[in-house]
């Protein structure tokens, strides 16, 4: 559904709308979602929804609707951050399935290693 089909003043729900847009963007590239005032602003601004996307005006919706309450992870004055599923909450990365990030972790420094040896024993410091 585009904005301007969209047939409710409540500005909670084209808040909403907004923010699931960013989350299953978010979702689909495994990433965190983060959006500030200023970037939200331009999103209503360019879909032609009247509403001001600052600290206090979201503060109000947040703490009114439990939906908007779901969809937010934590928000301050620079911004919000949003729940996106299957991101890894605390260090905001990507998270396989039946993965941890410390094997993430583990999987990157044995890839490096065999190229590391071999830059060594060249005599070529990294």
């Amino acid at each position: 559904m585009r904005f301007f089909e969209f047939q409710g003043d409540d500005p909670a729900d084209k808040l909403i709308m907004v923010l699931k847009n960013y989350i299953g963007r978010a979702s689909s590239k495994k990433t965190a979602a983060k959006l500030n005032w200023a970037g939200l602003n331009r999103i209503f601004q360019t879909a032609g929804v009247e509403l001001a996307a600052d600290y206090e005006t979201f503060k109000s919706i947040y703490d009114k609707n439990p939906v908007v309450q779901n969809l937010v992870r934590d928000f301050n004055a620079d911004g919000v951050n949003l729940n996106v599923p299957g991101t890894d909450q605390d260090t905001e990365t990507p998270v396989k399935q039946g993965e941890n990030p410390s094997d993430e972790v583990a999987k990157m420094a044995a890839s490096a290693a065999p190229k590391q040896l071999a830059q060594n024993q060249a005599g070529i410091k990294v």
